[in-house]
């Protein structure tokens, strides 16, 4: 990438950096939890209709989702950039979305910029409700990264930290059907739901002692409500969280035989479903990350070691679909974690204001390397092939 084109993405974010951190400021004034970004999505679908983006909202039929492309109409790789702007109850942006709006649509400026010189074209999808209805999950399952060649975001973090690895997670309701009896006067005409379920919980305990890296926790969702009455339903929720889906399907099998063995152990019947969305692990293109790592680096960001992520996100099942990083900008606040208040404030600080203008910078410059150099784009799709 020649140096001019190089200033030219610097020289749009720095001049649309106002404007960012008002949205930043604007997201952390007014949180909303997903399915509820009402002002975010407003905010950010009209700012980009403003830079001449062509806005489609409600994309996928999914509330307050949106694509937003510019293109050249000229032959080249299309990037893609993900926007979240989703807060958690009671702590506003505590993990740092209002800079995951800010940042992604900072870079969307920049390659804007530049697209008439280098062709292709640039679209920021923003999705919803990364805390809850996880919607870069059917967006994937449906196709909707399918038009590009790479999706890149950042997100905020105490410390800097690579692009790589998080977990897999899933989540299941087992319910258990009885039925019920007067418990003084029948209790031999009863089956005992409850009696499955705490044998149900009391089989996984066991059992998941055996297995390594894994991360699995339940709570009893129902049992009944009067002692007088053998309950007919009981039902157990569990999160469970693994190295990769290979390996929660193999829980998920795992479960379907202890609740088989206890509802036969007293003769109730059962079912098991996803009571909440699953996110698959992300699966970081390296050949890309090296080369946001370098940028993010060289503009000052700092080191940006490799340590796998023991959360979850939605961008992993991006990752499954299309060439994919996720890297995470420091705060410089490692007394602070993420999903608290604390956290939260430091995004509209100092650090705040760098986090946005160095993922900006850092995407779009990354962005650009992708747009001007096919060998680079060929290596990230080798790269991607082989995982598959």
């Amino acid at each position: 990438m020649n140096g001019e084109l190089q200033k030219k993405i610097l020289n749009t974010i720095e001049q649309n950096l106002p404007e960012l951190y008002e949205i930043r400021n604007y997201l952390y004034e007014n949180p909303e939890v997903g399915g509820e970004e009402e002002k975010a999505y407003a905010l950010m679908t009209r700012t980009l209709k403003e830079h001449g983006f062509a806005v489609t909202e409600n994309f996928h039929g999914i509330d307050h989702c949106f694509r937003a492309v510019a293109d050249s109409r000229k032959p080249g790789p299309a990037i893609g950039l993900t926007a979240e702007f989703d807060a958690l109850p009671g702590m506003g942006h505590g993990c740092g979305h209002n800079i995951i709006a800010a940042a992604p649509m900072g870079a969307a400026f920049a390659l804007q910029s530049v697209i008439e010189e280098t062709g292709g074209k640039v679209v920021l999808f923003g999705t919803p409700g990364e805390e809850c209805i996880c919607s870069k999950v059917p967006l994937a399952e449906e196709g909707a990264f399918d038009e590009v060649d790479v999706v890149m975001t950042v997100h905020p973090n105490p410390v800097n930290q690579a692009s790589g690895k998080t977990t897999a997670i899933d989540s299941w309701q087992i319910d258990f059907y009885g039925k019920s009896s007067h418990a003084g006067a029948r209790p031999e005409e009863g089956i005992n739901a409850l009696d499955a379920a705490v044998h149900f919980y009391s089989l996984i305990g066991f059992e998941k002692q055996y297995l390594k890296d894994t991360n699995i926790y339940g709570v009893f969702a129902d049992g009944g409500e009067k002692c007088s009455v053998i309950p007919d339903h009981a039902a157990v929720k569990y999160l469970v969280r693994a190295k990769d889906m290979k390996t929660i399907e193999q829980i998920r099998d795992m479960f379907e035989r202890c609740a088989d063995a206890a509802a036969k152990a007293v003769g109730a019947t059962y079912k098991i479903w996803r009571n909440e969305p699953a996110n698959k692990d992300m699966v970081t293109n390296e050949t890309l990350s090296e080369v946001f790592n370098k940028y993010y680096e060289e503009l000052g960001g700092g080191e940006m070691p490799q340590i796998d992520s023991t959360g979850s996100t939605d961008m992993g099942d991006v990752s499954y679909v299309v060439p994919a990083i996720h890297p995470w900008i420091g705060l410089n606040c490692p007394s602070y974690q993420l999903h608290s208040k604390e956290f939260a404030d430091t995004t509209i600080t100092k650090a705040g204001d760098r986090a946005v203008k160095l993922g900006a910078e850092a995407l779009a410059l990354a962005g650009a390397e992708v747009l001007t150099t096919p060998e680079l784009l060929d290596k990230i799709k080798a790269e991607f092939k082989k995982g598959e």
